[in-house]
């Protein structure tokens, strides 16, 4: 008996890519949601990712755009959001450190590297 092979709308695909996305649910959660395995959802995330790399290609391409120059924008464009994505994870790791530092209320109130960097100091000086 032949297997039905199981299609799945985009607007699908989407959603369940974007709850795996931003944490909202696991990949094991999807994938018993869907009846796939988990493989299937990475596959998913995949495609919509070049996908919609496409439909910027083409943006791009209407806007008059030579092929090369398509290409090394959206090189840039994947850089940035890489950048964007070490950022956030930098200022987590920042806001989390100054928590546990003992000058912590001076800190959460510094506005610059400079004034940071002041009470850093002072608290080391303190400590000797």
């Amino acid at each position: 008996m032949k297997r039905v092979r199981r299609t799945f709308s985009i607007e699908d695909k989407q959603k369940a890519v974007f709850d795996y996305t931003t944490g909202k649910r696991s990949v094991a959660d999807i994938a018993a949601e869907f009846q796939v395995t988990q493989k299937v959802v990475y596959s998913w995330k995949t495609q919509l990712e070049d996908r919609a790399r496409g439909i910027r290609e083409d943006e791009l391409a209407s806007e008059g755009h030579h092929p090369q120059d398509i290409r090394r924008i959206i090189q840039l464009e994947e850089e940035v959001k890489l950048y964007q994505q070490k950022l956030a994870e930098t200022m987590i790791h920042v806001d989390l450190l100054k928590k546990l530092h003992p000058s912590y209320q001076q800190l959460k109130n510094a506005n610059g590297l400079d004034e940071i960097k002041r009470i850093l100091d002072q608290s080391k000086r303190r400590a000797k």
